[in-house]
């Protein structure tokens, strides 16, 4: 990770990384270290890019890559500001990421949805600010036995 850090200091724009026997726990460290929030800085870290060095264990590797980068967009929108990710553009943002994905369909339910549910607990809460409330409902089709019973995670944020 601090080596990755130093290798962006330089702008060099690759840096191969020894997985020293754990691949997967190198590229998270790889990947993580070289999170920067730029979006609102005049100079902006160049980006750097990892990549596995002589091994065989790429699997593994893109598994830690994968990990990694759910982590920093999870500290993408925490670092945010508030002014700067309102609940469309969190929605918006999510449904692009997820968009790839087959196996997954969201939902952005808007305030008459929500009214139409009768969430009022989530109305009045949005009452406190200028923005529209937005119920971003994420369905995730891909369990390997359709009989299992659902895995449900609910947030505020």
């Amino acid at each position: 990770s601090a080596g990755c850090r130093q290798i962006q200091d330089l702008e060099i724009p690759c840096v191969e990384v020894d997985p020293c026997g754990d691949a997967q726990a190198a590229a998270e460290g790889a990947v993580l270290g070289l999170h920067e929030y730029n979006d609102l800085k005049q100079k902006k870290k160049p980006v750097v890019t990892p990549q596995l060095h002589g091994s065989t264990e790429s699997e593994a590797w893109q598994k830690g890559v994968i990990y990694a980068e759910g982590q920093n967009l999870a500290r993408y929108l925490m670092e945010a500001p508030a002014n700067y990710i309102t609940p469309i553009k969190f929605a918006e943002h999510i449904e692009q990421k997820l968009r790839s994905f087959s196996n997954v369909k969201v939902h952005i339910r808007p305030e008459s949805w929500i009214a139409t549910q009768q969430m009022g607990a989530f109305l009045s809460v949005a009452k406190g600010s200028a923005e529209p409330p937005i119920f971003l409902e994420i369905h995730y089709l891909g369990g390997a036995n359709t009989n299992d019973a659902p895995l449900v995670f609910v947030g505020k944020g």
